[in-house]
């Protein structure tokens, strides 16, 4: 993630993949970070399951 900004938490995966979709669609890369104890127990709501989206830092005022 170097270089990187985080730009939003989405709250589940479905949120995380809707706004990675939309920003992949403008050409501005974006990654998914989970939170690790969440992904392990398998958790997909709250505070463990929410996902970081991070694009590179010269993107994140176009992609916010």
């Amino acid at each position: 993630m170097e270089n990187n900004k985080i730009i939003y938490w989405a709250e589940n995966q479905i949120e995380a993949d809707l706004i990675c979709g939309l920003m992949k669609e403008c050409n501005i890369p974006c990654t998914q970070l989970k939170e690790s104890l969440g992904k392990s127990l398998g958790l997909q709501f709250g505070i463990l399951g929410q996902i970081a989206l991070s694009v590179p830092e010269d993107r994140a005022a176009e992609a916010e």
